[in-house]
C-alpha cells in the first residue's frame, strides 16, 4: 500500500483491541505526530518477569525483536538498531519533521518512550513533566535515557502544518490530556483515557466544550471499560449519572475511613501512588479515623514534591535503616527523612491501630515484622491490580498466613461505558474510531460513522472524511 503524500495519513501500530500500548501516527505531508509510545499490560504474557535482565544498550533490538515496539521508519537512533537499519529507517536518515506526544504518564502510554531517538522530540504536558521527573529520581522513570519538551493545556503548537492542542481531563494521574490535531484535511481529536468519576469532573465537561467549539471530524476514543452486550444494553442511553453505589474517587476517603473506624488494629493499604488525588484521599481517611497516614518512603517524596500535603509519617523498613546506618542512603531519602517525621516497625508496634500504613506488594513481608492482628488489609489499585495477574494469588496467601482480613476500596481510571456513550453522544463526530479495548465495536455514535480500523492500512483524511487507502 502506497501513502497518499498529498493528504493526512492516519495510522494505527499499537492499541486497537488491547488495554494500553495505543500508538497513533499522522503525517501531513513533510511532517508527522505520533501520540502516545507505550507498552501493553499484561502481567500473564511479560515476557520481563524481574528475571530476564534487560540489555541497556540493546533495548531497542531486543523490544522489536520481541514485537514489544512497533518497526517505525526514523523514530530509532541508527546506533540503537543495529541490523534492523536494513529493515527500519533511523531517524538519522528520516525526511519527515516527527515528534511524539504523550497524553499521560501511565506505562502503556509511556512504557517505550525512552526508546525513541533522543533527535525527535517527545512532548508532555507540564504537570506531566513535573511528575516525570519526580518518578525519576526514586527510579520510576522508563528505560532509556532522553530529556522531554513540555506543552501546556490550550495552547497550541505545531509540527509543520499539523498543528496540535492540548485539553486537560480527568484520569487517575496528574496531567493527563487529549489532543485536538488539526490538519489542512480536517481535524482529529485523540482522547487518551479519562473517566466522569474522578474528583475533577468538571475537567471532563469543559473538554466536551472545547471541543465543541473547536470542532472535529473524526474522535479515537479510549474504550477500557466496554464490556458484555448486556453492560452495553443498559449503558445505549449515556448519561454522566454516577449510578448509585459506586466507588467514586470523591467518596473513597469516606468508605476507607468507615472500614477503618470498624477496625480495631492497624489499617494497611495498597494503592498506585501516580494517582496523587487518591494518596490525598487516603490523608483524608486516616484523619478521619483518628490515624496517622505511614508512606513508604518513593510515595511521600511524589506527596512532598507535588501536594502541599504534610500530615503523614515516612516509613523506614529494616533495609532502610541498615542504608542509613551504612552512610550509603539515596540524597533525595536522606533529604525526605531530615524534612519529615519517620517512623519504624517496633513505634508502629506500640499501637498500631492509631496509623494507616502503606504497603506495596512488593515490600510485602515487611508485615512479618508488624503487628497486624485485627488489622485490615485495603486494596486501592495498586499492584497485582487483580485476578487476573498470577502475583494475586501470592498476595492473597500472604495476607492470609497473616490472618488480615482483605477489602477492596478503589475506583478505576476509565470512562464506564454509560458515559463513554454521554462523551460520545456530547461530542456526536462525524466518524467515531474506538479502540484501547478488547470490545470496541460496542462504543456506537450517535449519528455519524463508527470506523473500525486495523493494524498496516493507511487511513486517508481528506475533505473532512476518513477513507482506508
Amino acid at each position: 500500500m502506497t501513502k497518499d503524500l498529498q493528504h493526512t495519513n492516519i495510522r494505527f501500530w499499537g492499541g486497537l483491541k488491547t488495554i494500553g500500548g495505543t500508538i497513533v501516527s499522522v503525517e501531513y505531508k513533510n511532517s508527522r505526530v505520533i501520540f502516545d509510545f507505550g507498552l501493553t499490560y499484561d502481567p500473564t504474557t511479560n515476557i520481563f518477569d524481574g528475571q530476564i535482565k534487560r540489555r541497556s544498550r540493546g533495548m531497542v533490538r531486543d523490544n522489536l525483536r520481541l514485537n514489544l515496539i512497533p518497526p517505525i521508519d526514523g523514530l530509532y537512533a541508527a546506533e540503537s538498531l543495529g541490523s534492523y537499519q536494513r529493515e527500519i529507517i533511523p531517524a538519522e536518515e528520516y525526511g519527515q519533521e516527527t515528534a511524539v506526544i504523550i497524553s499521560h504518564l501511565h506505562l502503556d502510554h509511556i512504557g517505550a518512550m525512552g526508546l525513541i531517538s533522543p533527535s525527535i522530540p517527545v512532548y508532555v504536558t507540564k504537570e506531566s513533566h513535573e511528575l516525570y521527573q519526580a518518578l525519576e529520581v526514586i527510579g520510576e522513570g522508563v528505560p532509556g535515557n532522553r530529556d522531554y519538551q513540555f506543552c501546556d493545556y490550550g495552547v497550541s503548537f505545531s509540527i509543520g502544518e499539523i498543528t496540535i492542542t492540548p485539553i486537560q481531563v480527568d484520569h487517575d494521574i496528574l496531567g493527563a490530556c487529549a489532543y485536538h490535531i488539526q490538519t489542512p484535511d480536517g481535524v482529529i481529536l485523540y482522547t487518551g483515557d479519562l473517566r466522569m468519576h474522578g474528583k475533577h469532573p468538571e475537567q471532563i465537561d469543559y473538554f466536551i466544550n472545547e471541543v465543541n467549539r473547536l470542532g472535529l471530524d473524526a474522535l479515537i476514543m479510549e474504550g477500557t471499560t466496554l464490556g458484555s452486550v448486556e453492560e452495553m444494553r443498559e449503558a445505549i442511553l449515556g448519561n454522566p449519572i454516577i449510578p448509585e453505589g459506586m466507588t467514586t474517587e470523591g467518596n473513597i476517603p469516606e468508605k476507607m475511613s468507615d472500614r477503618l473506624k470498624e477496625t480495631k488494629g492497624l489499617g494497611i493499604f495498597n494503592v498506585y501512588h501516580r494517582n496523587l488525588d487518591r494518596l490525598t484521599g487516603i490523608i483524608k481517611a486516616a484523619q478521619d479515623s483518628s490515624r496517622k497516614a505511614v508512606f513508604e518512603p518513593e510515595t511521600a517524596y511524589l506527596l512532598d514534591k507535588l501536594t502541599n500535603e504534610h500530615d503523614f509519617l515516612v516509613y523506614k523498613s529494616i533495609e532502610t535503616i541498615s542504608e542509613e546506618q551504612a552512610g550509603i542512603l539515596p540524597e533525595w531519602k536522606s533529604n525526605l527523612f531530615n524534612k519529615h517525621d519517620t517512623i519504624h516497625a517496633e513505634m508502629i508496634n506500640n499501637n498500631p491501630g492509631e496509623y494507616y500504613l502503606q504497603n506495596t506488594y512488593e515490600n510485602v513481608l515487611e508485615l512479618f515484622d508488624i503487628n497486624v492482628d485485627e488489622g485490615i488489609y485495603i486494596h486501592s489499585n495498586g499492584v497485582p491490580l487483580g485476578d487476573f495477574d498470577p502475583a494475586f494469588e501470592n498476595l492473597k496467601k500472604i495476607l492470609t498466613k497473616l490472618k488480615v482480613d482483605y477489602a477492596y476500596i478503589g475506583a478505576g481510571g476509565h470512562a464506564i461505558p454509560a458515559h463513554l456513550k454521554y462523551i460520545v453522544d456530547r461530542i456526536d463526530p462525524k466518524i467515531l474510531i474506538p479502540l484501547h479495548s478488547f470490545n470496541p465495536e460496542r462504543l456506537k455514535p450517535k449519528s455519524g460513522m463508527q470506523m473500525l480500523v486495523d493494524y498496516g492500512v493507511d487511513y486517508v483524511l481528506k475533505e473532512h472524511q476518513i477513507t482506508a487507502n
